[in-house]
């Protein structure tokens, strides 16, 4: 039997009864009631290390800083893309965050606020065709594997380096290209032997004598003494019986209509022909061509005219006329028109110093499309140029300026058909406005900064204007004026330059050409050269 005594204790206040055995019995241990489970202790924030920067351009509008998810977006090279380099090149894109650190194949590389990167680094090796592109922030991580093809050297096809002579050789007629075949644009473009930048822009169906072939080029004679290179595709080889009678030149005249002035020549057919600058003349060349009968004196042009003398010469099979101008040559057109060659020269305009831009026409041409670079966040070439020629629009209308706009959309328009826009609307200057990026094998870290280009010598002055202006407002370094075979520039009625304002592939100018603040800039350097160009350009006239 089991019995029990209570026992009140007080202490401080509280009463507690305990219960005690007056003999000893059987415990029961109390059933544990479970807890709450400890949580698990929070992992440390990676430690993050990126690799540095280059130096900062205090002069670019601030990158903007983006911190978003981890998502690596390659722009450059596409996969499975076929790489063209020698041993090294770029790989760029943006990873959505800018803390984060990147590798490409173990090379650290940098990013920039908005997550944009840019890196230059070795081929990878043969035995491992991709780039493995790891992002890390604190607390994210994202990986990719980019496969990519090396393009080794490519062999020259076996005979692309040797001369086929044809014997006889075989007359031929130039077809040129098919679109625009009522426009004077329509031309056919000879190489010189030895490269470079010298071509020949021939008018269609003249006849010429070709002596060879070397790869997919027609080795093609203008006279004794002068042989070039076209394309096959460009060239119809005519009748093996065909002989041509021999180009003739009459007696020419000098027409002057104000504002141009024609050399006006009777020829028996098309001639190759040559047109070459100087300072303040040109000396136009008519190949396979023989002189009149009757020996032509040097004629003076009319006085209001532009042109002060035309002084033609023979020399074996050539005839040569050089043109004493009042000033600098500022533009001149090739026509073929029933059986006369004509040469017309153009006036400049009248300038009024104080405002040098009024009352003239500039023809904008916002680049591309098609095609177009992309910078590593993904902004395509075409969307800021035409930003830009807006902006070029819009200060050149505030001047006075009638503005063509090559391009008022995003639709393409054709490469061709650019300059013709400008000649057709009787332009005073052309000015087509790009971005710019390398191609494989150059390092873009080293290669970036302002460059303008022209082809013809009387366009030079033009680019050398707008380069100087444009450097100075979009503060990058200044490339330099150079001369370049591009589409857009070969018109010949009016100065024609193209300007490659910045890199859009590097993430510091792409971030900087998406602002409005830096596009404004970029149009103010345009318009600025080409109202210093037209101040100096009436200085140099005599009217």
């Amino acid at each position: 039997m089991i019995t029990t005594r209570s026992v009140r204790v007080f202490a401080g206040g509280f009463s507690l009864t305990l219960g005690a055995a007056c003999a000893p019995g059987p415990v029961t241990a109390p059933t544990p009631v479970p807890g709450p489970a400890p949580s698990p202790l929070p992992a440390p924030p990676r430690v993050v290390t990126k690799a540095p920067l280059p130096p900062a351009n205090p002069s670019l509008p601030v990158v903007p800083y983006i911190g978003g998810p981890l998502a690596i977006k390659v722009i450059y090279p596409a996969s499975g893309a076929s790489i063209q380099s020698k041993d090294s090149n770029f790989v760029f894109g943006s990873v959505g965050n800018g803390d984060a650190a990147v590798t490409v194949n173990g090379v650290p590389t940098p990013v920039w606020p908005n997550g944009a990167f840019m890196v230059w680094l070795q081929n990878p090796p043969a035995d491992a065709r991709h780039y493995d592109i790891v992002a890390l922030t604190a607390t994210d991580s994202a990986s990719l594997s980019l496969p990519v093809k090396i393009q080794p050297p490519v062999p020259a096809p076996p005979g692309s380096d040797t001369i086929h002579t044809l014997i006889p050789a075989r007359w031929a007629s130039l077809i040129g290209p098919p679109a625009y075949a009522s426009d004077t644009e329509r031309v056919i473009t000879g190489y010189a032997l030895t490269g470079g930048i010298q071509r020949w822009f021939l008018l269609p169906n003249t006849v010429v004598r070709v002596t060879g072939t070397k790869g997919s080029d027609m080795y093609v004679q203008l006279d004794s003494a002068h042989t070039i290179r076209i394309d096959k595709g460009d060239v119809k080889m005519l009748d093996s019986t065909y002989a041509p009678s021999a180009r003739k030149a009459s007696a020419f005249r000098v027409v002057d209509k104000g504002d141009y002035t024609d050399i006006v020549i009777p020829i028996t057919d098309r001639p190759a022909y040559l047109v070459d600058e100087s300072q303040d003349g040109m000396t136009l060349t008519l190949y396979g061509t023989s002189a009149p009968a009757k020996r032509q004196l040097p004629a003076k042009a009319p006085a209001a005219s532009y042109i002060k003398t035309v002084t033609p010469s023979s020399e074996a099979t050539q005839m040569h006329y050089a043109l004493d101008l009042k000033g600098p040559v500022y533009g001149y057109q090739v026509l073929w028109v029933g059986g006369v060659f004509t040469l017309r020269v153009r006036r400049p305009p009248k300038v009024n110093a104080a405002s040098p831009l009024m009352g003239l026409t500039i023809a904008v041409d916002p680049g591309h499309p098609p095609i177009g670079a992309t910078g590593p966040t993904g902004l395509w070439e075409p969307v800021p140029t035409l930003a830009v020629g807006f902006k070029i629009q819009e200060l050149l209308q505030a001047k006075g300026v009638k503005v063509v706009m090559t391009r008022t959309s995003p639709e393409p328009v054709d490469l061709y058909l650019r300059p013709t826009m400008a000649r057709r609307e009787n332009a005073n200057a052309f000015v087509s406005i790009h971005l710019n990026a390398v191609p494989d094998g150059q390092n873009p870290f080293r290669a970036q900064g302002t460059t303008t280009y022209h082809y013809y010598m009387h366009s030079q002055p033009l680019a050398d204007s707008v380069d100087r202006t444009a450097v100075a407002q979009l503060a990058l370094r200044d490339v330099g004026v150079k001369r370049e075979n591009f589409a857009v520039i070969r018109g010949t009625w009016m100065p024609s330059i193209l300007v490659e304002g910045a890199f859009i592939i590097m993430p510091d100018q792409e971030a900087a050409m998406r602002t409005s603040e830096y596009q404004q800039r970029y149009a103010q350097g345009v318009v600025d050269g080409l109202e210093n160009y037209f101040r100096g350009l009436a200085q140099q006239i005599q009217h």
